[in-house]
């Protein structure tokens, strides 16, 4: 009697290729070492994610508050009617971003 079918080590096979393949998909993910400001549209800063800092925006539609700490950067404040920009929490990977729509200030990561 036989342990395994031809089909279950064939789907098995596969899983391990899927597995594998998610595992390095997530170990060369690089994180941004800059984060860009982007507020109305226009105005754009640059945030260097190296450095621990609180940034307040000012001159945004509303104000609004970023921290910045361990390299990643998240919306701690914001003088906005629903708040989800502060549910976006700390982002850090290239690629990511975070919106505050009320107050016209975007945050993208870069490396």
């Amino acid at each position: 009697m036989k342990l395994f079918k031809k089909r279950d080590l064939i789907v098995l096979l596969f899983l391990l290729i899927l597995a594998g393949g998610i595992a390095i998909f997530y170990a060369t993910r690089s994180t941004g070492t800059v984060a860009t400001v982007t507020v109305n549209g226009g105005q754009t800063r640059e945030i260097d994610l190296s450095r621990d800092e609180i940034y307040h925006i000012e001159d945004a539609a509303l104000p609004v508050t970023l921290e910045v700490k361990d390299g990643a950067i998240r919306f701690i404040d914001s003088q906005c009617p629903d708040h989800l920009c502060e549910g976006f929490g700390f982002i850090r990977n290239e690629g990511e971003y975070a919106i505050c729509m009320p107050a016209g200030v975007s945050v993208n990561i870069y490396g």
